[in-house]
């Protein structure tokens, strides 16, 4: 098998020497920083014919920008200009932006390099119901033009082909309890069909953006297999291929390749941080009743478990000093991380990973990740787009706490106007107009005045959101006399409101539940940073916004804890 395997690394590495560009410059490399400060953020822009003044009134359209950082995509929302043209807005300058772009019937993966211009014929798309990619009615043009359509029709060459492949890579990966060793024949072999349906597809459409395509494929396979390592030790020759492989673009594949790389070196065996209550205890700014516990935390290392120190006293006193220990923790493990890309990479390579290492939603974990980060960072581009991103977060939460502050009580339930359903299991149902997060908010604050409110974001399709009820429902009822409303927001994107209803008395899920649109979804994902589904949050009492609060609904293990939470 390993030679089997060192053969493949081979003829792997000579494919990849074969489709480097030649002017191309990858985010990774030193000399992005130059280029950086002279590019300009793409431009994409376009036009939707043939639709109504009244069509085009009430046309949103939803698009999905992939990011280097550790929220790998930003949903946002723009609408047609009268004259049915629109535009759509990047962010950063950065090269080969993949944005999943959806109007109507009409869905594709866009890449922005310089200027794209889209024009679509909504009369052709909509008569055939369902356009994806290319088709009659889709015209690419701009700079990026040529490089849309070669790589639209590349997904759409032998689809059902890929689909398969892709799904057998899947459930080879992420279904099987084998070592990667074992499985790294059929993996490979997978790959081979893939790279022949790729090959095939060049030979027939001959294109300078081939390398695209190659070098994209690259980023899957290393992206995929280093799953199977997270915890172990990889073999050092397949470590060196991807220590060394470069990508070009700012798509899925490699943003998933760089989170895959960031969290093998997190979980890198015999490495992993560990900090208890002695770790603390030096600590110069302890607080006084920090001090209590700690002591008598030594007291018990050094007498019999008796009255009071039992093991339940002392599990509790250590439990009150979780938010230290936790500090802590991450302070080191953020510190090792760090150390470990400094040392394992080049300065641009290692500062482009460090990217992935702001990905908590807690506000202070953030503050500290970003300093901490700015601080070792060598790329001045790199450093630039992390202190403006920083920025971006602190502005969003502060503007929410502003919203909430300026929000006055009022009567339970009379903005929201009439709601569609009211169950005996306790659930309240309604359907908001609302396209803005903060217009929303601030109802929310003026409906439940001196309440905390528990905001749970989720899909009626999403597996894990669905996972979280149960423990949700307990909560809900366990809670009916607590100063704290639970209230869940279901999006409409590829569900309705049949089915979200349907859903919610199928789970027979209390509380006050909504059901939003695309717009609201994407303004409401921005303002609290919700990387997807499901995506929690917490106001509390006082009407402020505490970041990082709650991350998931398990960890409210029962009233105690809700208690707990509700009254910091």
């Amino acid at each position: 098998m390993r030679k089997c395997y060192i053969a493949f690394l081979l003829c792997f590495s000579t494919y990849l020497q074969a489709q480097t560009p030649n002017r191309d410059i990858a985010p990774e490399d030193a000399a992005f920083n130059a280029n950086y400060s002279s590019r300009t953020i793409p431009k994409v822009t376009g036009k939707l014919l043939n639709m109504t003044a009244e069509e085009l009134r009430n046309f949103s359209i939803t698009y999905t920008i992939v990011t280097p950082f550790a929220k790998s995509q930003v949903k946002k929302i723009t609408s047609p200009k009268p004259d049915g043209s629109f535009s759509l807005a990047l962010d950063y300058p950065l090269p080969y932006q993949q944005i999943w772009f959806s109007a109507g019937n009409f869905y594709a993966g866009l890449y922005a390099n310089k200027d794209l211009y889209l024009e679509l014929d909504m009369k052709k798309i909509n008569a055939a119901k369902e356009v994806n990619f290319n088709g009659d009615g889709v015209i690419y043009l701009g700079t990026d033009g040529p490089l849309n359509i070669y790589l639209n029709n590349f997904v759409l060459f032998k689809r059902s082909e890929q689909l398969e492949l892709s799904s057998k890579i899947n459930a080879l990966i992420y279904s099987s309890q084998l070592p990667a060793e074992s499985i790294l024949p059929d993996f490979n072999a997978l790959f081979d069909s893939l790279n022949r349906i790729q090959d095939s597809y060049i030979a027939a459409n001959p294109s300078p953006y081939q390398w695209i395509l190659e070098n994209e494929g690259h980023s899957d396979y290393y992206g995929e297999i280093i799953t199977k390592y997270v915890g172990k030790i990889m073999d050092d020759a397949l470590w060196q291929k991807i220590i060394q492989f470069k990508p070009y673009l700012v798509s899925n594949s490699s943003a998933n390749l760089y989170r895959n790389i960031a969290f093998y070196i997190k979980f890198f065996p015999n490495t992993r941080i560990m900090v208890s209550w002695k770790d603390i205890a030096s600590l110069p700014d302890l607080k006084y009743s920090e001090k209590l516990i700690i002591d008598s935390l030594k007291k018990s290392e050094s007498m019999q478990p008796l009255s009071p120190y039992t093991s339940e006293n002392i599990k509790k006193w250590t439990k009150q000093l979780n938010p230290r220990i936790q500090k802590l923790s991450f302070e080191k493990s953020l510190a090792r991380n760090i150390h470990v890309m400094d040392s394992m990479f080049s300065p641009a390579k290692a500062d482009y990973l460090k990217f992935q290492l702001v990905e908590s939603t807690d506000i202070n974990e953030q503050e500290l990740a970003f300093t901490k980060i700015l601080h070792s960072m060598h790329t001045p581009w790199s450093k630039a787009v992390l202190e403006n991103e920083y920025a971006l977060t602190v502005n969003k939460v502060n503007e929410i706490n502003k919203t909430l502050a300026q929000s006055k009580g009022g009567k339970l339930n009379n903005r929201f106007g009439k709601s569609l359903v009211q169950t005996s299991f306790g659930a309240t149902l309604y359907k908001t107009s609302d396209s803005k997060a903060l217009d929303f908010i601030t109802k929310l604050k003026q409906n439940f005045p001196g309440k905390a409110i528990i905001i749970d974001r989720w899909a009626t399709w999403c597996g894990p959101c669905l996972n979280e009820m149960p423990h949700s429902k307990e909560l809900v009822e366990t809670s009916k006399d607590l100063p704290v409303v639970f209230v869940y927001l279901c999006t409409i994107n590829n569900s309705s409101e049949e089915k979200w209803k349907s859903k919610i008395v199928e789970i027979k899920q209390p509380g006050t539940h909504f059901l939003i649109n695309e717009e609201l979804d994407a303004d409401i994902s921005k303002y609290f940073s919700f990387s997807g589904y499901p995506g929690y949050a917490f106001i509390d009492k006082t009407g402020t916004y505490k970041p990082g609060a709650l991350k998931w609904i398990y960890e409210i293990e029962n009233r105690e804890s809700l208690l707990t939470l509700i009254n910091k």
